[in-house]
């Protein structure tokens, strides 16, 4: 038997993935961790001690929160529920340690290009949805949120969703906003794709990792639509 993984599109129901990357990332920029590591909960630090990251694995609460306390300047948090896509946490993580590096294109020509339209002709211009009508980006301004929204549905049950607060810093919204819009697939063990999520995936499987030193030769890998 053989190990392999899938590459799975659109990547907004790939499912969560790994986490450590977002961790592994942000302590190999020498954020500091406020736990013990190994434990359920993951509490790090930046270097300046201005971003906190809360990981909890807790079905009631978002799995993934920023907060961010800088010395001038407002407070923001950001929240992503636990199938966000990690790649799209890692993404809104390296933004936060090289915002240099975020191109300064504005995030609605982002979605634009990647076929992301307005879902009604009379919506506000703020307001996005992918092609296939699954992820929804908006700007929410009422008394319950004021920030970026973005989350996706099957069947019109909630997948995940993310809020990024009106002062979360806009290389990091950017950078979020761009990782959902990648039409690239995301790697993942097939029994980690969310089952809704099965009938409008693009899968196609990556090559396998033979458990056998003899040498394998790869076959080719087209893509498949689950059905």
């Amino acid at each position: 038997m053989t190990e392999h993984t899938v590459l799975v599109a659109p990547r907004h129901i790939a499912g969560a993935g790994e986490a450590s990357i977002v961790t592994t990332h942000l302590r190999q920029h020498h954020w500091r961790d406020l736990l013990e590591p190994g434990g359920l909960r993951t509490y790090l630090e930046s270097p300046d001690t201005t971003i906190r990251l809360c990981l909890e694995p807790n079905p009631e609460r978002p799995w993934w929160t920023m907060v961010g306390t800088p010395p001038s300047g407002e407070l923001w948090h950001a929240t992503f529920e636990a199938r966000t896509p990690a790649e799209m946490v890692l993404a809104f993580a390296q933004a936060l340690t090289h915002p240099d590096r975020v191109p300064g294109e504005d995030l609605f020509n982002v979605l634009t290009d990647a076929g992301w339209t307005r879902p009604y002709a009379r919506n506000p211009y703020y307001k996005r949805q992918s092609p296939d009508q699954l992820a929804l980006w908006d700007l929410r301004r009422d008394d319950e949120v004021t920030g970026w929204y973005a989350r996706c549905r099957v069947y019109g049950e909630p997948l995940w969703s993310a809020v990024l607060s009106a002062h979360t810093p806009r290389p990091a919204v950017t950078a979020f906003a761009t990782a959902l819009a990648d039409p690239s697939p995301l790697p993942r063990s097939p029994d980690a794709i969310p089952t809704a999520a099965h009938k409008f995936l693009t899968h196609r499987t990556a090559v396998p990792r033979p458990t056998t030193e003899l040498p394998v030769r790869p076959l080719p890998t087209p893509a498949v639509r689950i059905r």
